[in-house]
């Protein structure tokens, strides 16, 4: 016969304890932030941490740019602001962790991990937008946007002024943002405590990620990202006779109802925002001189009022149309941003950084536990700490490329899963990225879906932090000495953009779990791409990566080249030990 024993139970006291950066007031983009975690907190529970400053942005105002309104990536928040990101012991003797691109792998996870909870949550704490509100809502048939949210905004302030005459700037209207991020590191998202007295603390390096690559801007002004969400014009005077002829001239006009757009309150654009018409029949996109010349000039907003039920628009000059087309009330005219085309200099916008602060969730065990621990160790023990890491081995592609054979020198004792992600490698400036394709300078970023869909144009506005598929046509993995799958994964139908290839969604879902990430939603999987590989199923099993000749074998059409060169981030998941003996710190990958 047995019976229950109850064991010594020692108090545990848990409290929060706030550690702002060492080296700098504010921070600005590329700069690094240095924060350093002491020993004195002896213990802490890492999931429960987090990273908490203030972000400001800043668009450029110098000149007659303009006024956009500008934010930070939808899906990922502030998350995009860390390019790369060290853990060290509090020495800075031993790297216990490095990831670099982690801006990458937090948009693989947050476009895959998600559903409406983690979405709202994103929002409240991290910067990230809220899909579907209902006043930014499209009422076309357009895919949902993660960056369209206008009203509630965290970066920007909405002018709910009717009418509004006063130019959008940042003085009055761009706000500081508070934002809580939790770090998607091993160390950081695992459940057991960390003994920070043990490695002297902790001290983590974060680098910021460049100006031009974290600016975005509402998708319901650009022509590029999801037109139908657009405004759509309506006419000249609130009436289905206000047609604007060939040759005559326009001060103001109206919008149509469609896409929620009812009030002033509800216009995606600001007072000084410089715009254009585009026909979505067949292409048009409209020309305008000054009133009485030949001087091409572009129409800019003065005033966005309420009238008749729809809004109107007052421009600050009356301009000539010298499309060659009529404007017409037919409801196939968009209206889009077009505050870049006129820009004879680049277009530049940044970021401010302050507050700095980890706060940590400090445990506070009993004297006898510690007294306890420091004795096994005095007697020469060795305490060990597990927790699931990532390592990233980038690969470069030229465009020219029909095939590639990625060749990985990986080292890893305990592999759990790699997830490949070719990104657009294509070096793109501020005003590219902000608003996504830009036949007008002859560059564009990747599109991700033909043209004509229900968003009429899907040009990427995430370049650089996302996977492209790019006419691919087929993939394996090489290792131990054979494929892995035994035949090569089919793409074909995922390289087309109007279909999906299901074996390739089968075997990314099992590298996402065996990676710890949940797959609640495939819905990304176009704007995104990525390539999976579990190499051990299960929470405790492992694949022993050393001394294996490991490969990713990738083709691509034949008939159809891609389009942009890439950087592959092969984010490699495995567990990570590491072993405290006396002083010394070491870590076994």
């Amino acid at each position: 016969m047995s019976y229950f024993v109850a064991d010594d139970k020692l108090p545990v006291l848990q409290q929060s304890v706030s550690i702002p950066s060492e080296n700098g007031l504010s921070y600005t983009s590329t700069q690094t932030i240095e924060l350093n975690i002491p020993a004195g907190t002896k213990f802490i529970n890492p999931k429960e941490c987090y990273l908490q400053f203030d972000v400001l942005l800043a668009n450029d105002e110098s000149g007659d740019k303009g006024r956009i309104r500008t934010m930070l990536d939808g899906e990922t928040g502030a998350q995009c602001l860390i390019k790369d990101l060290r853990i060290y012991d509090g020495n800075k003797n031993q790297l216990l962790e490095e990831y670099l691109d982690y801006n990458v792998l937090v948009a693989m996870k947050y476009d895959y991990e998600t559903n409406d909870s983690l979405k709202n949550k994103r929002a409240m704490l991290e910067g990230a937008q809220v899909a579907e509100v209902p006043e930014c809502r499209g009422t076309r048939g357009t895919s949902k946007s993660m960056c369209n949210q206008f009203v509630n905004n965290p970066y920007f302030s909405n002018d709910a002024s009717d009418p509004a005459t006063t130019s959008f700037s940042n003085a009055d209207n761009m706000r500081t943002a508070k934002v809580c991020l939790p770090l998607h590191t091993g160390i950081f998202q695992n459940d057991a405590i960390f003994p920070t007295m043990l490695t002297n603390g902790l001290h983590l390096s974060i680098t910021l990620e460049e100006d031009r690559k974290v600016f975005r801007m509402l998708d319901s002004v650009l022509l590029d990202r999801r037109t139908t969400l657009n405004p759509v014009f309506f006419s000249t005077n609130a009436s289905t006779s206000g047609s604007l002829a060939n040759g005559s001239d326009i001060g103001h006009f109206y919008t149509y109802e469609a896409n929620n757009q009812t009030s002033a309150a509800r216009s995606p654009f600001v007072v000084g925002e410089y715009i254009n018409f585009y026909k979505t029949s067949d292409g048009t996109s409209a020309s305008f001189t000054v009133s009485g010349s030949t001087t091409k000039a572009y129409p800019q907003i003065a005033r966005i009022e309420t009238d008749s039920g729809l809004i109107k628009y007052t421009l600050s000059a009356s301009v000539t149309n010298a499309t060659g087309a009529t404007i017409t009330t037919a409801g196939d005219w968009i209206v889009h941003d077009d505050t870049i085309e006129p820009l004879t200099v680049p277009f530049n916008a940044s970021y401010t950084i302050s507050n700095v602060e980890m706060v940590c969730q400090q445990i506070t065990a009993d004297q006898r536990y510690e007294q306890g621990m420091m004795a096994k160790m005095n007697e020469g023990g060795v305490i060990t700490y597990d927790f699931l890491s990532c390592t990233n081995y980038k690969y470069s592609q030229l465009v020219s490329d029909r095939v590639a054979n990625i060749r990985l020198p990986l080292n890893n004792a305990r592999m759990k899963s790699i997830i490949s992600v070719p990104t657009d490698a294509t070096v793109y400036d501020l005003k590219d990225n902000l608003i996504g394709g830009n036949a007008l300078s002859g560059n564009s970023t990747y599109q991700y879906a033909p043209n004509y869909n229900r968003d009429y144009f899907s040009f990427s506005g995430r370049s650089n932090l996302v996977g492209i598929s790019d006419n691919i046509t087929n993939y394996s993995w090489f290792y131990d000495g054979r494929l892995q799958p035994s035949r090569r994964v089919d793409l074909t139908r995922t390289s087309t953009q109007t279909s999906i290839s299901a074996q390739g969604l089968i075997e990314l879902d099992k590298a996402l779990t065996a990676a710890g990430i949940e797959t609640h939603s495939m819905a990304k999987y176009s704007e995104n791409f990525m390539i999976g590989r579990a190499v051990a199923i299960g929470k405790n099993n492992v694949y022993d990566a050393r001394n294996k000749d490991f490969n990713l074998q990738v083709n691509y059409q034949e008939s159809v080249a891609p389009t942009k060169p890439k950087l592959w981030n092969n984010f490699v998941f495995h567990i990570r030990r590491m072993n405290i003996q006396g002083e010394n710190i070491s870590i076994e990958v």
